[in-house]
């Protein structure tokens, strides 16, 4: 058994730490002193998290809430649960907010651009009425919500000098999160040979972070339901398996003769070294009667690297989008036609 607590790697879990963002979780304390911050950043930056760590008891997602009307909805429905907002207008629905609240607006740049300008405008002078509002925007570019707010005075009370941005994690820092989330979730002993290899396709994937996460409690269910007493780099090739193998059969054999080199290699082990990957070079080549060109070895790791059938980083070179014994199956069907 690999899996401890499944729940602490979902999307929902908000985790009692905030590693590699300990400094943005200070500065976002000081400007909530003053009752308002725009987190800004990529998908995967930990945005939301850094948001939900202020202690707000109000949670909107301005995406799926996308008009004022409904946001409002939403802020009342939580802060107010027995009061009724059928037939009331947005303006009646503004005055209805009272008290002290802290307020996360999720996605915040998914409003309707129609009424974001208002709603920032409206939201940023509660204070101003002696309502104890506060807030925290979300939003992936502060400078993109700008031009959608389109409103120099609207933006310069909603968010001027109160933007957080967040920088992409580096490799160091998503093996650092990926460490401190599989501690609390999966078994010890059982996935630190991995970490590296998700961070790896994970810094090459649309989602960061949250595909980190997302691999890492895949990689230990596919583990745990073969039995394993530790997560695999196949396992973790297997949880990110993509449907690419009919660019094999379209490569030249001296690309296809490299790509099993390292294939075969990461079989029993998440990284190989150019070394090692030339000497399975030349075994493949004499297996599979093709002249050996090592002055063409560059080249064609270079062209496997360059579409995406292998990956670099400083522990070596890997396939991450598939099993690496499946992939090798498929390369020895297509050399051996």
């Amino acid at each position: 058994m690999i899996l401890k607590d499944k729940r602490k790697l979902e999307v929902s879990y908000v985790p009692e730490k905030t590693p590699c963002r300990e400094e943005e979780k200070k500065r976002l304390s000081l400007l909530l002193e003053n009752g308002r911050a725009v987190i800004s950043g990529e998908v995967g930056t930990g945005k939301t998290l850094l948001a939900k760590h202020t202690g707000g008891d109000v949670y909107v997602n301005c995406y799926t809430n996308r008009s004022e009307h409904k946001v409002l909805e939403e802020i009342l429905h939580q802060i107010r649960p027995n009061f009724s907002t059928a037939g009331l207008t947005s303006q009646r629905l503004w005055k209805e907010i009272k008290g002290d609240h802290l307020i996360i607006l999720d996605e915040f740049d998914g409003m309707d651009s129609k009424d974001i300008t208002h709603f920032a405008y409206t939201i940023s002078r509660q204070a101003e009425m002696g309502e104890g509002i506060k807030y925290v925007a979300v939003t992936r570019s502060a400078l993109m919500l700008e031009q959608i707010i389109h409103d120099p005075a609207a933006w310069s009370t909603f968010a001027e000098k109160a933007v957080i941005e967040l920088r992409p994690y580096t490799r160091k820092q998503m093996i650092e999160i990926l460490e401190y989330r599989a501690g609390e979730s999966l078994m010890d002993g059982s996935y630190e040979e991995v970490l590296p290899l998700i961070a790896d396709i994970a810094l090459v994937s649309a989602g960061h972070m949250r595909s980190a996460i997302d691999l890492l409690r895949t990689s230990a269910m596919i583990a745990d339901r073969k039995g394993h007493e530790k997560i695999f780099p196949e396992d973790v090739r297997e949880a990110n398996q993509e449907s690419w193998f009919e660019g094999i059969g379209e490569m030249e054999k001296g690309h296809a003769i490299a790509l099993l080199a390292v294939a075969s290699l990461c079989v029993n082990r998440a990284y190989a070294s150019m070394d090692d990957i030339m000497a399975e070079y030349k075994s493949k080549c004499e297996e599979y009667g093709i002249d050996i060109k090592e002055k063409e070895m560059e080249k064609n790791i270079q062209f496997l690297l360059n579409q995406g059938f292998i990956y670099e980083s400083s522990d070596g070179y890997t396939i991450i989008d598939c099993p690496a014994e499946l992939l090798a199956k498929e390369i020895e069907k297509f050399l051996n036609r």
